[in-house]
């Protein structure tokens, strides 16, 4: 009885746990078209791609 109340209890903690990693990490994307870096620096893009040319300082977004 008092494993399942625990478990339960985790379960929920876990659930709320969640959106609130999510919503952190979608502050540092880039929408398409916006200038990025493919290490990161600059944030991530939202599709994951970030076309930059060899000798280029920075890239865009796709």
């Amino acid at each position: 009885m008092k494993f399942s109340i625990f478990a339960t209890l985790a379960f929920l903690g876990l659930a709320l746990a969640s959106p609130a990693a999510n919503s952190a990490s979608s502050t540092d994307t880039l929408p398409s078209g916006a200038t990025c870096n493919k290490d990161g620096s600059m944030g991530n893009c939202q599709s994951g791609l970030c076309v930059q040319e060899e000798n280029a300082s920075t890239g865009t977004c796709q």
